[in-house]
């Protein structure tokens, strides 16, 4: 896409706007601080996602700043990681993954997703901090240059799993809106990127310790063995014991 089409200006407002106003969510999710109440908050989101419509048009037709390309790139950015870092340490400092005792001495066929999720990941504390330290150490590489492309890498696979969660265990609006905002932001800042990833994954990365001259067939013989095995094991397991 060329630099001074509209399209790529549409983008970069509305991803900048989604991540800010998924931020002021974020921070108005309690709804308990009493200067950053529900009104407010939604009022903010409101805004910014306005601003995310109207200022691409203004900025086709009568800014005409490429420079704002960079500045919004790195609004995405530094919402995105500030968005995760809350989120992290909520769980550190125990805001999250916390089941009300009415509801986990429920049966477990009578428990939402939402619980059960919550509470298999609150079960563990040791692997909730892990989940919160992902969140919080690949929020604040992010910040850095040298760091940058393997902390969105790392926090985008991280997304995609929390996304999948969020959608198939059904879990609340709020949670859907979060995950589904910072993993558009994490494809806005790969994106400038994909060039460099597809010619890394195309790039043949030969195994260690293999030989210089391979058999393909003898290889094409073993992964074909490894498939059908790994399927007939379990059929057999399934059905014949």
């Amino acid at each position: 896409m060329k630099i001074n089409a509209f399209l790529p200006k549409f983008l970069a407002c509305m991803v900048a706007a989604i991540t800010t106003a998924a931020l002021l969510l974020s921070l108005g999710n309690s709804g308990t601080i009493p200067w950053f109440t529900p009104p407010i908050v939604f009022s903010l989101v409101g805004f910014c996602l306005l601003a995310g419509l109207v200022l691409p048009f203004l900025w086709h037709h009568k800014m005409n700043r490429n420079g704002l390309y960079a500045r919004l790139y790195n609004l995405v950015k530094y919402t995105v990681a500030l968005n995760l870092a809350i989120f992290g340490w909520r769980k550190i400092f125990g805001l999250q993954f916390v089941v009300p005792e009415e509801v986990s001495n429920l049966p477990m066929n009578q428990q939402t997703g939402e619980w059960l999720t919550w509470y298999y990941f609150g079960h563990s504390p040791v692997f909730g901090t892990l989940i919160a330290l992902v969140q919080i150490v690949g929020a604040y590489l992010l910040m850095f240059k040298k760091s940058f492309l393997p902390a969105a890498l790392l926090l985008f696979g991280f997304m995609v799993h929390l996304t999948c969660i969020n959608v198939f265990y059904r879990m609340n609006m709020g949670a859907l809106v979060q995950s589904f905002a910072i993993s558009i932001g994490l494809i806005y800042l790969l994106w400038p990127f994909r060039s460099q990833l597809i010619q890394f994954l195309k790039t043949p990365t030969p195994a260690p310790f293999t030989s210089n001259r391979p058999n393909v067939v003898n290889g094409m013989l073993v992964r074909a063995a490894l498939v059908i095995f790994s399927i007939g094991f379990v059929i057999y397991c399934k059905y014949y014991i």
